[in-house]
């Protein structure tokens, strides 16, 4: 009998001009935590589907417990016993707990065919408790919290008796301490026999759980290792095919005349007495643990949600910002936390997703003119670097990391002066968030005024200027990153406003 729960072997599969797994090989073993890593279009999603038979393979072998399966469809992988997670969850938001976990899998009496509700609820509230969560299975999916949505899916997996769990990076969206919980529903799962791929950008991930990590690189296999037998710098080669020596760019911008001023700006139950400046060639870093109102925050400097008193100034006029229209004529730009809900229009091509903002510059009597769209579109594309067959691939089709780019691409359309990042690098892979970096640099170097929401503090200390830490609503601390570090950083994240 065959030592691997799951092998692949030689599996290519290719779409219209690319390859998108090109002979890779992969083994699971019985009980195992295996951490799959690499960039953002290293071909691990299309690994995914081809495993729960969304895609089949072109060539190449699949084999269950030693014995070659066609998995035909997602049925076919649901009966085999295989079950995906992934980062952005794929429930039913109006439907209740319950019946999201047995979605298509429904308790039914044989002689009435009536749905079995009582059955249901109870099977789904033991899965839960089994699992530690506390919450009623009759709530409806949207009150969940991105952690107890994880943690449905992770019940309905159970709930078809899933021998494999493909976990796609489900500690993305997550905090700290929602993240331990995971790890341990994680341990929980292989403790009773199951076996799980562990997909991650994070190395912390990797370390907590997995015993083997496998790296794919541009559609390929690199390899496979110990956890402990690697270093981090190891699988950065390994994922990038390059060393990153250096993950924060020098910076070399002037920071100059102060351009942007908050007076004790404040929104009942989200933020308080905000105060702080920011100059011309700045990256003015804002940290703090979930929850402190960061996020709040720039909307409310952006226009998305109204501030109820303090005062604004910009290039040293006092300004109103009560809409979003208001921001982008002084000049302020937005990089939403979630790109893909609300940066991006997943199903328009990537010249019409970078001139959406701008379509008074490349339009005349309200027709849009195409050829000025491309251009500026394609020399924009070019300028953040986005890896792509053409401007007119759909924005969809991009890994994370080239999505977000795409998003500074479209901020960059407008005459911008301040740029508001909120969580830059979040989900995209160490490479892009490279990329991002080096992108963030340049436009610092040519004056642009930069506001940086981070809750990664390496990249606070790596990329901020000045630092300013916020808990509920409030800045407990702002310091230049010269006398920052990671202890001073945490210490007045958790601690009240001194």
């Amino acid at each position: 009998m065959s030592k691997y729960i799951l092998e692949l072997k030689n599996i290519t599969k290719t779409f219209p001009g690319v390859k998108a797994l090109d002979n890779v090989n992969f083994q699971l073993k019985s009980g195992e935590i295996h951490a799959l890593m690499g960039e953002n279009g290293a071909g691990k999603s299309t690994f995914i589907k081809v495993i729960t038979g969304v895609h089949q393979p072109d060539q190449g072998e699949i084999f269950l417990k030693g014995k070659k399966v066609n998995i035909k469809d997602p049925n076919d992988s649901k009966k085999l016993g295989i079950a995906a997670i992934y980062q952005h969850a794929t429930s039913y938001p109006h439907l209740s707990v319950t019946e999201n976990i047995f979605m298509g899998h429904e308790k039914i009496d044989i002689k009435t065919k009536r749905i079995l509700w009582e059955d249901m609820h109870q099977s789904a509230e033991k899965f839960l408790k089994e699992l530690g969560a506390e919450f009623d299975p009759k709530r409806r999916m949207s009150t969940l919290s991105v952690a107890q949505q994880q943690i449905v899916e992770i019940a309905k997996a159970i709930s078809t008796n899933a021998e494999i769990i493909i976990m796609d990076e489900p500690t993305a969206s997550l905090t700290k301490t929602e993240s331990e919980d995971l790890y341990r529903i994680t341990e929980k799962l292989q403790e009773i026999g199951t076996s799980i791929i562990f997909i991650s950008h994070r190395f912390e991930d990797m370390y907590r759980l997995a015993g083997r990590v496998t790296v794919f690189r541009d559609s390929k296999y690199i390899g496979t290792w110990g956890v402990n037998e690697v270093s981090n710098q190891d699988l950065i080669k390994a994922m990038v095919g390059r060393e990153i020596t250096q993950m924060f760019p020098s910076k070399n911008a002037e920071i100059s005349e102060e351009i942007f001023r908050v007076e004790k700006l404040s929104r009942k139950g989200y933020f308080k007495d905000i105060s702080f400046t920011l100059h011309s060639g700045e990256i003015l870093a804002i940290t703090g643990l979930v929850g402190a109102g960061r996020t709040e925050l720039c909307q409310s400097l952006f226009g998305i949600e109204r501030y109820d008193s303090g005062k604004l100034y910009f290039e040293g006029n006092e300004v109103e910002i009560k809409e979003v229209q208001a921001a982008m004529k002084l000049g302020i730009g937005y990089l939403p936390e979630d790109r893909q809900e609300q940066g991006l229009i997943l199903d328009w091509e990537l010249d019409k997703n970078i001139s959406l903002t701008s379509l008074d510059k490349i339009s005349q009597y309200s027709f849009i003119d195409r050829k000025k769209e491309k251009s500026m579109a394609k020399r924009l594309a070019e300028l953040v670097n986005v890896k792509a067959r053409s401007i007119f691939n759909l924005a969809k089709e991009l890994s994370g990391g080239n999505q977000q780019k795409i998003v500074v691409a479209k901020l960059l359309t407008s005459d911008l002066k301040v740029i508001i990042l909120d969580e830059p690098t979040k989900g995209v892979d160490v490479g892009a968030k490279s990329a991002i970096f080096k992108i963030m640099a340049d436009l610092a170097a040519q004056g642009y005024a930069i506001i940086m929401v981070s809750s990664e503090m390496p990249e606070v200390l790596g990329m901020g200027d000045r630092i300013l830490v916020m808990r509920n609503g409030e800045i407990t601390k702002e310091m230049a990153v010269e006398e920052a570090s990671q202890e001073k950083i945490l210490a007045a994240a958790m601690q009240e406003k001194i």
